[in-house]
């Protein structure tokens, strides 16, 4: 049984993740100069088991029934984080990948884009069978809660990555309890782009019947000759080493103890309640500490593009907002005073905040007015009214 596996940064070893009487720990190697992680910062001790369950548990999918379908086939236990990145650990969120100790390492930054390209009926046949066969086989791993399997795109063809080829695209299908989901998340993400926030890119694609929602990876660099990189980046609940379990106890104030380890904090906190404000327009209740990110590369600390935007507020959910807004735990609750407890979490100008929610309060009607129109969904229209009683 293996009880070490190399944890590898672009093909060359980092550290050893080990399970020791059944709990992990990691190691750094000698003389690595970056590390993983903000909340594993360079030392000769070991990590124990509470660190590590929060940043390498972290880079595995929440969703129950995926994991259940994961232990069934590697016939492990459900909740083994360390066997489960032994099995599905080669690509990862971020740059990282998960080796037994004895595999060759092979040093790489930028790797062609190779895959088997997918028919129209094995992709319809691939979307039908992902709540049963997740990832078909391929040993990646997508954090999160929601059903979901990560792909190459390939002149425009979705395709099935080749070994150690990184993936570039996540496929996103509807949510069962959430009417129109992929259009309500492909209409606020297209929203936030036109508001000038830095957004992931998504598309809605059709596969007869089924549609599904395209999002380009943040976490890769391209280039032009089909070829990508990975870029080391991790959430937020993995810089505070929170597990993914406790990722609604996450505060706004905890999110300074990132944006301050940023490059430049003063932008990073501009960038953050950019976000958070959009959030909070379009009511999206589920903005927790895991769908906030940030890259750790050569040139610094710095948030990454929004991501998973979705007004779910329309939706008969649980209304309760993930991080409270000064003393409001639901979005209607929220008042001047509240945005002014929140400028004080963050350190950073009430005036600043206030600016910024009256610009997004002004343009933001409008603007998804154009996108639902164009879409011509049910679901743009209710997204608009909620926007219109939020404004």
């Amino acid at each position: 049984m293996v009880k070490e596996l190399s944890v590898r940064l672009y093909g060359l070893q980092v550290g050893v993740l080990r399970l020791v009487n059944g709990k992990m720990e990691f190691t750094y190697d000698e003389g690595v100069q970056n590390q993983i992680s903000l909340s594993l910062p360079l030392q000769k001790e070991p990590f124990k088991e509470k660190a590590c369950r929060a940043f390498f548990g972290g880079l595995l999918p929440e969703n129950t029934n995926m994991r259940e379908l994961l232990a069934k086939k590697y016939n492990i236990n459900v909740n083994d984080d360390f066997k489960l990145l032994k099995e599905i650990g080669r690509d990862c969120a971020g740059a990282l990948s998960f080796h037994e100790m004895e595999e060759p390492q092979k040093h790489y930054q930028m790797v062609k884009i190779e895959g088997s390209i997918l028919s129209e009926g094995e992709l319809k046949k691939y979307l039908e069978e992902l709540p049963y066969r997740p990832y078909l086989g391929k040993r990646l791993s997508l954090a999160g809660a929601q059903e979901k399997t990560a792909v190459c795109v390939i002149g425009d063809k979705i395709a099935l990555p080749d070994d150690d080829v990184p993936t570039t695209h996540i496929i996103k299908t509807a949510l069962p309890k959430y009417s129109q989901s992929i259009q309500n998340e492909y209409i606020c993400m297209k929203a936030a782009k036109e508001m000038g926030l830095d957004v992931a890119e998504v598309e809605i694609r059709k596969v007869e019947e089924i549609y599904f929602l395209l999002v380009k990876r943040f976490d890769r660099k391209y280039s032009s000759n089909l070829e990508c990189e990975r870029i080391l980046q991790e959430d937020f609940a993995q810089s505070l080493g929170v597990q993914a379990k406790d990722k609604y106890k996450v505060t706004f104030r905890d999110c300074l103890k990132v944006l301050n380890q940023t490059a430049t904090p003063a932008n990073s906190k501009l960038k953050f309640v950019k976000q958070v404000i959009f959030n909070y327009l379009i009511g999206n209740t589920d903005a927790h500490a895991k769908n906030f990110s940030v890259y750790l590369t050569q040139g610094g600390i710095s948030l990454t593009p929004a991501y998973d935007l979705l007004c779910s507020s329309i939706y008969d959910c649980d209304q309760r907002i993930a991080m409270k807004i000064g003393k409001a735990k639901y979005y209607a609750e929220v008042e001047a005073k509240d945005w002014e407890f929140f400028a004080q979490d963050l350190d950073i100008s009430y005036k600043l905040v206030q600016t910024e929610l009256e610009r997004q309060k002004q343009l933001l009607p409008g603007i998804v007015e154009n996108i639902a129109k164009e879409l011509d969904c049910e679901v743009g229209f209710r997204i608009l009214d909620y926007i219109a009683s939020q404004v």
